[in-house]
């Protein structure tokens, strides 16, 4: 009995002892298994949003978050689909081929007054002095009042339209006085090259391409200020009030592009010229031109009131009450993540 009495502390201690081992071996291994189970567990799918946007300078923030992958790192899986100007991308969102586009204002606000449910998430570039009427000397064009009788080469229902109105009226010439040819920004120059037109107007890059391919044979005529020109992000009404998630990790990333752009301006340029396919030389001037900034200015509503006169008057949309514009900017994506860049009134 008293080798009994001895012995079951022993063989009890020793059990205990045993017990913890494999309470804590089992601990291990549920940790290394549940550690394990996370290692391999799939990825957060990311969110599929479609962009049709111009290859052109003003749209230099979303081929920057494209190129730098900013998108996917805000767990976007972004498409871009290139196309040759704003109108262009503006069409393949209104077919129902892209989530969001970018476009110069003036054909998004024809499109709202032709009916089009559409929302300006955010403006991503301004400029006031890049667009320019070329003409050619041979031809007769010295200064602005040459331009009466003349043929002028312009895309229809675009800013280019638009800023050669407000040129005119500058100018005091009656608009009616010109016979306006439409032509894509890719016709252009060839078509003031071969005679088909007498002048053009003109963005960039194409105004710095005419410029220097024509050189002292054509005249750069310029209206600063004329126009304050926005491009803009946009999207359908109904995809925009219910993707507001997508639309914040979009507006953040665009403002990881700018943020790029203003700590290394040089780079970016660079970068974005690439991008383009342009020549440093053909690149420069728009790079000075235009501001790559995101944002929601008040001061856009006076534009857009503008651009939509315009419109009515050149019986691109139905004439109407002005709209109220302020219902077409969808401002909560931008206020939730930054929201000292809007000013508009509300």
């Amino acid at each position: 009995m008293r080798g009994m009495q001895v012995n079951a502390p022993i063989l009890s201690s020793l059990m205990r002892r045993r017990a913890l081992v494999g309470a804590g071996a089992a601990t291990l291994l549920a940790s290394l298994y549940a550690l394990n189970s996370r290692s391999v567990a799939p990825e957060e799918s990311k969110s599929n949003v479609r962009i049709a946007v111009p290859v052109v300078p003003h749209a230099g923030l979303i081929h920057i978050a494209s190129a730098r992958g900013f998108f996917r790192d805000r767990g976007l899986d972004v498409t871009l689909l290139p196309q040759s100007y704003g109108k262009a991308a503006l069409a393949e969102l209104l077919r129902g081929q892209a989530d969001l586009a970018v476009a110069a204002d003036v054909p998004v606000v024809v499109e709202i007054l032709k009916g089009a449910p559409l929302s300006i998430v955010a403006s991503v570039a301004n400029a006031s002095n890049e667009l320019a009427v070329l003409g050619r000397i041979d031809r007769g064009i010295h200064a602005p009042g040459d331009l009466r009788g003349r043929r002028v080469g312009v895309t229809l229902g675009t800013s280019g339209e638009y800023f050669l109105w407000a040129f005119l009226v500058r100018n005091r010439i009656a608009p009616q006085s010109l016979q306006l040819i439409d032509l894509p920004p890719s016709r252009l120059i060839d078509s003031l090259r071969h005679g088909l037109v007498d002048a053009i107007a003109a963005w960039q890059p194409v105004r710095h391409e005419a410029e220097l391919a024509f050189g002292d044979l054509i005249v750069s005529l310029h209206a600063p200020d004329a126009y304050a020109q926005n491009y803009v992000l946009v999207g359908r009404q109904d995809y925009v009030l219910a993707h507001q998630q997508e639309l914040r990790r979009v507006v953040r990333a665009l403002l990881d592009a700018e943020a790029v752009v203003d700590a290394n301006p040089e780079s970016a340029k660079k970068t974005l010229a690439g991008l383009l396919k342009l020549s440093p030389e053909t690149f420069d001037p728009s790079w000075q031109d235009v501001t790559l900034k995101v944002e929601q200015q008040q001061a856009q509503l006076v534009t857009l009131e503008d651009v939509a006169t315009w419109a009515m008057a050149r019986n691109y949309a139905p004439s109407q009450p002005m709209p109220n514009f302020v219902s077409n900017l969808a401002l909560d994506a931008l206020l939730a993540v930054s929201p000292e860049r809007v000013t508009v009134v509300r």
